[in-house]
């Protein structure tokens, strides 16, 4: 014990000199905010300039990566990823609190595997066994793969199938990732890996040498850049392997297909017509590229695009992959641009169709025949179009073999990748693919990124009838059901069915609230004027909003809504996203969970509402509650205008929501239950000011395999730049900063140096332990009852028995014992900046100085050291000051118990805004001060004031 001070000492001027622990330049409130978010760029005091950005802002710079603020002209770019992910953090915070838009649930679905026939399948649930990697990987005895895929719309793609505009169809787009290979390739884990091509980059500043070109259909290679500086250099090395022709790949085919998007993503001439206005994002790309300098295998590309911390996708920016020969690119080019010149009438496109224009198709006859005329034209030097660097005479053999495999497969799918498209019958709903033996290698050896396909036949046929698809999948005559059904779907099948099929579920969509926050923007007030009359719009309040994300059950959405069906989904960043594994400290510090929290949504809507009435009374309105138990506005009950989507299970989660803001916020409900048409009509279509609604159920689909990266989502679902709640002006402006956000979560958060005003003013100090005769209840009795003034008054109460509801603002609640034990401890693990993750064998305190682990020992009461916790809150919804003491084991919670007594209580001046403290016990004197739980079993040691004790962390 004698170290006790020096070690003391020395930890506070530690916590002195972290910005914002004392002595600081902001709020203490700001500091335990920044903390309790998670954020390790951004200091309190670095964060002060930006205190008044909102989603706008915020959303803006994540996007964008750079962003000048007009206030200040100070410039923010993000250089780092402890910055972005910081700033992703605040920004989802800030629209969770202002929340004009809910997220409630990812809607899952499930595609259905005959069990009796697929051994072995890689799924995912972003993607389910959608992926190219699944249908690679699925396993069969006979290596024979029948795969079934929905056909509503009477034919198996609805989109055509050329790559340069085409295939944009969820099926033509899963055939065709089976046909081709890519240069890189998204993995499970959300980063941009190498496939066929792998990759050095260097960033720094690099002058573009005289060698390194672009191409101009007019002027051919020019080194247009040369002296110019780069930001990056990126060294490509592709594996030139054998196109499904039989024809070696080699560096031109890389070279040509880049000057082939030269000329059609650009208008090089007057009237150009090889030029395609849809190419217009790959325009954008090109003109990140500063030259190439093309090699035996790949190229070097100088460029002025980085990402500003995550290399994978600035080298996506980079990695360009041919799926077809050059030539195929460029006779479908002239096919597109000057068809009549070869005798042929009808008139193609790349991306689009209309009168007298078609959207090329390689899989139609009549489209592959004209092609196949452009083809023999070039090969017999009959090309009527010349490109500088484009020699149609060098492609005479390859163009050959293009017609042969023609010849062969009766189309000019020709690609690179595992399987060729060896039969296509449109009118039979049917396609077959079979293993492509030619040589192909990759630089990837990650199992779930297969270079081969299991099977050597896959077939796919269409089926117009959803449900019989799945009764074909049930039954074994397809081995995958390449569509996605909801869990209702499967409660239909006999047991029997039932038992053939290995479900793979996907997060299919998403569900939310969408609010119309709108008010007389010349009035501070929750006020909407019409020509019909004055009204008060409740979800012009932000409380009012907010207390939905609380009131709200996600759990009973999933369990009674969807039977299981779906994850509850506490923001747009949904739980398959990749990146939501970052948030978890936003939820934390807003205390956001998928039960919801009752009490403290109650506590909002009061708060807001109180504030509504004195806003409206500023102008001549009166805003009453009446003992009907609903809100009046100057004597008309409150009525809020949900649309409800009826399709699916927006329905019934409608229906939910309506009865809790009846029966709990006091507002009466027109549930206008509407079909997507008709409610996008009204929401989306419109806008907001024509208060034509209050809520609306929104559906929003999900993609597949995505970055990590979420650049985009701050900006589009919670910025007035995005759809918030929709593109019609006028929108709606945040209402909630970086500052506020901070203080409203940092509020939550007490100090240990508050403690002795608390308890001298106290109404009453609830001791709470887990159980009468515990060694926790000694503790309370032993060493925290001590710190208490004769005169208040202390109530005590088993955990299990104890409610947050009995406490009222004033009084102080001491929790003695760790989640496991004492449901009020566990209640605010949730928010604390220090918890316990419990595991296998062991036990985590997580704090923001580290994590420390705990082993349990064997036997399980021989303990010789451990951690405790010490943390002070306050309660959100009572007011109360909350105190809670535990460790990984009693004797640890009776250390914590000790250690405040003798230390913390009697020097709580030198604590200040200390919110909590981390220390390490260690059995170093025999004997016990305690009930030993392990006596009956020869534990004779436990803790005793002799013990030594280490502070570890605090903050």
């Amino acid at each position: 014990m004698k170290r006790f001070a020096a070690v003391l000492m020395v930890l506070l001027l530690a916590a002195a000199a972290v910005p914002g622990v004392r002595a600081k330049a902001v709020s203490r409130d700001v500091y335990y905010g920044a903390n309790a978010l998670g954020l390790t760029y951004y200091t309190p005091e670095s964060l002060a300039p930006m205190f008044n950005w909102t989603t706008k802002e915020i959303g803006y710079l994540l996007l964008m990566t750079q962003y000048t603020d007009p206030a200040t002209n100070a410039t923010v770019v993000i250089n780092s990823a402890d910055q972005y992910w910081d700033l992703q953090r605040l920004g989802l915070a800030m629209g969770l609190m202002d929340s004009v838009r809910i997220f409630l649930v990812e809607n899952w679905e499930f595609y259905p595997v005959n069990k009796q026939r697929v051994t072995d399948i890689i799924s995912d649930p972003s993607v389910g066994i959608a992926s190219r990697w699944s249908i690679m990987s699925a396993k069969t005895p006979d290596k024979h793969l029948r795969v079934g895929q929905s056909a509503s719309i009477g034919s198996l793609f609805a989109d055509s199938f050329n790559p340069v505009g085409g295939i944009t169809d969820y099926y033509g787009e899963k055939v065709w990732n089976l046909i081709h290979d890519t240069g890189g390739t998204i993995n499970f884990d959300g980063l941009y890996v190498p496939y066929r091509c792998k990759w050095t980059l260097e960033k720094g500043n690099f002058v573009v040498p005289n060698n390194a070109v672009i191409y101009n259909q007019t002027r051919g290679w020019i080194a247009a850049h040369a002296g110019e500086t780069a930001n990056v250099k990126v060294t490509v090395t592709c594996d030139m392997g054998e196109w499904q022709n039989g024809v070696k790949m080699t560096v031109d085919d890389i070279k040509n297909y880049i000057a082939f998007y030269y000329t059609w993503a650009f208008i090089d001439v007057s009237h150009d017509p090889y030029y395609d206005s849809s190419l217009s994002d790959t325009a954008a790309k090109y003109r990140t590229y500063l030259g190439f300098q093309f090699t035996d295998n790949g190229y070097v590309v100088y460029g002025n695009y980085v990402h500003p911390f995550a290399d994978d996708v600035t080298a996506g920016n980079y990695i360009i992959y041919p799926s077809m020969p050059w030539e195929m690119y460029w006779a479908m080019g002239e096919l597109v641009a000057n068809g009549g010149a070869y005798g042929i009438t009808r008139r193609y496109s790349f991306s689009s169709s209309g009168e007298n224009l078609v959207q090329l198709d390689l899989l139609t006859k009549q489209h592959v025949d004209d092609l196949a005329k452009v083809l023999q034209a070039i090969s017999s030097s009959g090309a009527m179009s010349t490109f500088p660097g484009i020699d149609w005479s060098a492609a005479t053999s390859r163009i050959n073999a293009d017609l042969d495999f023609y010849s062969t497969y009766d189309h000019f799918v020709i690609s690179n990748g595992p399987y060729i498209l060896d039969m296509y019958s449109p009118e039979n709903l049917y396609l077959k693919l079979v293993k492509f033996n030619g040589q192909r290698s990759t630089f990837n050896n990650d199992p779930m990124l297969p270079k081969d396909g299991y099977a050597d036949v896959i077939e796919y046929q269409g089926v117009q009838n959803e449900d019989t698809l799945l009764l074909l999948v049930a039954e074994g005559e397809f081995d995958i059901g390449l569509f996605a059904f909801g869990a209702n779907k499967y409660q239909g099948l006999s047991p029997d069915l039932l038992s053939n099929l290995s479900l793979y579920n996907v997060a299919s969509s998403s569900v939310d609230l969408t609010l119309n926050p709108y008010h007389d923007p010349d009035k501070d007030a929750p006020i909407v004027t019409l020509d019909t009359g004055i009204y008060f719009n409740p979800f012009a309040v932000r409380e009012i909003r907010f207390a939905l994300n609380y009131l709200v059950s996600r759990r009973y959405i999933v369990d009674n809504i969807f039977h299981g069906g779906a994850a509850p989904a506490l923001s747009g960043i949904t739980p398959s996203d990749p990146a939501s594994k970052y948030f978890t400290p936003v939820y934390r510090a807003l205390g956001l969970t998928e039960e919801g929290d009752f009490n403290y949504a109650m506590r909002l809507i009061d708060e807001g509402m109180k504030n509504a009435m004195e806003q409206v009374a500023r102008y001549g309105h009166i805003l009453e509650k009446r003992d009907d138990g609903f809100w009046y506005f100057d004597g008309q009950p409150v009525e809020v205008k949900f649309v409800i989507r009826t399709e699916d299970e927006k329905k019934d989660i409608g229906l939910y929501v309506s009865d809790l803001i009846e029966n709990y916020m006091g507002f009466k409900v027109d549930r206008m239950l509407l079909d997507r048409q008709k409610a996008s009509e009204i929401v989306f279509r419109k806008p907001i000011s024509n208060y034509e609604w209050n809520l609306y159920t929104g559906g929003w689909g999900a993609g597949g395999l995505g970055s990590m990266y979420p650049d985009w989502q701050i900006y589009y679902w919670y910025s007035p730049l995005g759809y918030y709640p929709n593109f019609q002006d006028p929108r709606h402006q945040p209402e909630v900063n970086v500052g506020d956000v901070l203080k409203a979560i940092g509020k939550q958060y007490a100090s240990i140096g508050s403690y002795s005003q608390a308890v001298q003013n106290a109404g009453r100090v609830f001791f709470v332990f887990n159980n009468l005769g515990s060694p926790d209840a000694f503790s309370t009795a032993q060493y925290m009852s001590r710190t208490l003034p004769l005169d208040v008054r202390t109530v005590s109460r088993l955990s299990g028995e104890f409610s947050m509801e009995e406490a009222l603002k004033g009084d102080v609640v001491i929790s003695v014992g760790g989640p496991l034990v004492n449901e009020v401890t566990a209640e605010y693990e949730n928010l604390a900046l220090v918890h316990m993750e419990i595991g296998n064998g062991n036990i985590t305190i997580v704090s923001p100085q580290g994590n420390f682990v705990w082993l349990v020992p064997n036997p399980w009461w021989n303990v010789t050291r451990g951690y405790f916790i010490i943390q002070f809150f306050n309660d959100r919804t009572t007011g109360a000051l909350v105190v809670t003491i535990y460790g990984t084991d009693a004797d640890s919670t009776a250390a914590g118990t000790y250690y405040f007594l003798t230390h913390v209580y009697q020097n709580l001046d030198a604590y200040g805004d200390i919110n909590y403290l981390v220390g390490l016990w260690s059995d170093t004197e025999f004997g016990s001060d305690i009930p030993l739980p392990g006596s009956s079993q020869g534990d004779t040691s436990g803790f005793s004031a002799g013990d030594d004790i280490t502070i570890v962390a605090m903050g």
